[in-house]
């Protein structure tokens, strides 16, 4: 979004300061150039036909005006305030009114850089909701050996209006047989390895007929039964969906639908791929947990090589190496009842033998106690950054209106 319309409302002007519309305009522009969007007055219709409506609340006897106007949005409602005339006051009031009508609602006041930050978060979790709906997912097949990983198509449906297509293995398998890829950048780079070249090309061709499949049935994310592929054409998806979730297209392993619709959320809060992994190894004492798989998106390591599948020792799969930082790691349900979303810092990317080829040691930042009493099912995803209050703002607006 390149500008936010906000619908101005201030009291009485024979009993209110004449100063207030040109401090208000003031006050727009600062917070503005701090939030990185246009943030400006506009007509009720135009802020209402937003995803996310904002009643800027410029003075005190502003009450009336918005009790007149509020209904033509949906909730929650979000009062943006200043710090003079009187516009908490006025907001504090209005507040109470919906309390009464049981209505939710949310003041932004404080300095422009909190306000700024908070509108942030309300402005992604938003603009998620609104991605996601209608969003075509492609399962190439059903989950291989997952017990508690396929999402319910009508269930996920329901919650978020992103639809699950289910797909035929065998048109891959027959895809994967005519051969023929896109070259792009990604191809090249991986090509330039120097990599087993005939295993790699493999797992080109892998790629090639999935994104044949995603462009004949328009899906915008897709997972693939790839255990399978191993016994069917002697090589893996790693490199596929590698590639696929670095170019923005949610790509998930195993044919688990759960972990892909988790994957597209993530990617529409954030706009970035994300890591699909096992937790491998936890300590609860030091709240440390080793994540491991075999694909990563090309564009998130810093360096990475290419190796073999780990359970299988063929195909072509992605090791990666990452620096320390802040990530988030994510997973939710089908019904978006439940979800997971927590800060933790990457230590280190070690390269154990007796794990999946990538590996993450995280510190998680709140424990473990959630993977040791109630984990959702085994893959989580690891997003650089921290996510996690714009993550749970999408679900608070998910449930809402469930």
């Amino acid at each position: 979004m390149d500008e936010l319309k906000v619908f101005f409302l201030m009291g009485p002007v024979d009993c209110n300061d004449p100063n207030i519309p040109a401090y208000s305009d003031e006050f727009l522009g600062e917070l503005s150039k701090a939030l990185g969007v246009r943030v400006s007055n506009g007509s009720l219709d135009e802020v209402v036909s937003q995803e996310l409506p904002v009643f800027f609340i410029a003075s005190g006897g502003a009450e009336m005006g918005f009790l007149s106007n509020y209904r033509a949005a949906k909730p929650p409602y979000i009062l943006l305030t200043t710090p003079a005339y009187n516009s908490l006051a006025a907001a504090m009031e209005i507040m109470g009114y919906l309390d009464e009508q049981g209505e939710p609602g949310e003041i932004l006041h404080g300095s422009i850089e909190t306000v700024a930050k908070r509108l942030g978060v309300l402005l992604r979790a938003a603009n998620a909701k609104r991605k996601i709906n209608g969003l075509r997912l492609g399962a190439i097949g059903k989950p291989s050996g997952l017990i508690a990983s396929e999402a319910d198509a009508e269930k996920l449906r329901a919650a978020t209006g992103m639809e699950l297509i289910d797909l035929s293995l065998t048109e891959l398998v027959e895809e994967y047989h005519k051969g023929g890829y896109p070259e792009n950048e990604l191809t090249q780079e991986l090509k330039a390895t120097g990599y087993a070249p005939e295993e790699v090309e493999k797992a080109l061709n892998v790629y090639g007929a999935t994104c044949r499949m995603i462009e004949k049935y328009n899906l915008q994310a897709v997972t693939v039964r790839c255990f399978e592929l191993l016994s069917l054409i002697q090589t893996t998806g790693c490199l596929a969906l590698a590639i696929l979730n670095a170019q923005g297209i949610p790509a998930a392993c195993e044919g688990d639908t759960k972990s892909l619709a988790s994957m597209v959320i993530l990617n529409s809060v954030t706009g970035l791929s994300s890591f699909m992994a096992n937790p491998s190894c936890m300590d609860a004492e030091t709240s440390e947990i080793i994540f491991a798989h075999c694909t990563l998106p090309i564009d998130m390591p810093d360096s990475y090589n290419l190796t073999t599948h780990f359970e299988s020792g063929i195909g072509v799969a992605v090791a990666g190496d990452l620096k320390q930082g802040m990530v988030t790691v994510f997973k939710c349900n089908d019904s978006m009842t439940r979800h997971y979303a927590a800060r933790a810092e990457l230590l280190e990317t070690p390269h154990r033998a007796d794990l999946c080829r990538t590996q993450m040691r995280l510190n998680m930042i709140d424990g473990v106690d959630y993977f040791a009493h109630g984990p959702i099912s085994n893959h989580h995803m690891i997003v650089k950054g921290d996510w996690v209050d714009e993550i749970d703002e999408l679900f608070k607006l998910l449930n809402r209106e469930a």
